[in-house]
């Protein structure tokens, strides 16, 4: 029964996002990594508080690197405690029906909003039963 509910939200998987102090200085080491094709410009998600870009691993999955923009950043107090790996995100056809698929295996909601990063599109994070921090990206 909980494999039916779970197909039926067709998660994708889109990245791993890592808090980092500077992104400027990330991008740097990712470069180099990964090329500096694979790195996309720094988006402002003003509904966030935070600067963030995109490294493609490969086609599909990406490592968001993701900067608070201050103290008022909704991620500032967890990068000040050395937490860097942040959450994991998944793009979903139907936000809305997914969400309230996950809600009822206890998943927990945060506030639905607009990503610049995704050209407006709309995106919400949820924690798991295990405090596990999720972002969906509707398509």
């Amino acid at each position: 029964m909980l494999g039916e509910n779970l197909e039926l939200t067709k998660l994708t998987f889109h990245h791993v996002g890592l808090l980092v102090d500077s992104i400027e200085s990330s991008i740097i080491h990712y470069s180099e990594l990964f090329s500096k094709e694979n790195i996309s410009k720094v988006y402002l998600v003003d509904s966030q508080k935070v600067k963030v870009c995109f490294v493609k691993v490969s086609d599909g999955t990406f490592i968001e690197l993701v900067e608070p923009m201050g103290e008022e950043s909704v991620v500032f107090k967890l990068l000040k405690k050395r937490i860097s790996y942040y959450h994991i995100a998944y793009k979903v056809t139907d936000i809305i029906a997914t969400v309230n698929k996950l809600e009822l295996l206890n998943y927990k909601a945060l506030e639905y909003f607009n990503s610049e990063a995704f050209q407006g599109k709309k995106c919400i994070f949820l924690y798991t039963p295990d405090a596990h921090l999720v972002e969906l990206i509707e398509q």
